[in-house]
């Protein structure tokens, strides 16, 4: 494979089968990549939604910041499945890492979101 030094990105080999290689490596990491960015967002949120439990002047601000950062988490992590799904189906072997370590959950309305190692998904019952 030749490297172009412009973009970066390498020559189209002439084997079908390396070619998918690469792809499903790269769409693994894409994978750990977005479920990644999901969890730090995830952490996020909990930190605002503990300051806006906290009272003060700014709970109102720490719990829309908490809100987004949810919603984020959810947008991450839906995306991570989307390429989870897509790895499933073009035969990307999966390797016990799931999505950087966390599961995603599918529920029965059919709302992908992250689990925890208890099962549980991370939002809160209201």
């Amino acid at each position: 494979m030749v490297h172009d030094d412009h973009t970066g990105l390498a020559d189209q080999p002439d084997d079908p089968d390396t070619t998918l290689a690469a792809l499903l490596r790269d769409l693994t990491e894409l994978r750990d990549y977005l479920a990644g960015r999901g969890h730090h967002t995830y952490e996020l949120a909990q930190r605002f939604m503990q300051n806006a439990r906290r009272g003060g002047a700014e709970s109102a601000y720490d719990e829309r910041q908490a809100t987004m950062l949810e919603y984020q988490h959810y947008i991450w992590h839906e995306i991570a499945g989307r390429v989870d799904q897509l790895l499933a189906r073009y035969g990307a072997a999966d390797d016990g890492a799931g999505t950087a370590g966390d599961e995603t959950a599918t529920d029965r309305s059919g709302v992908t979101g992250h689990a925890g190692k208890d099962g549980q998904d991370g939002r809160e019952q209201a």
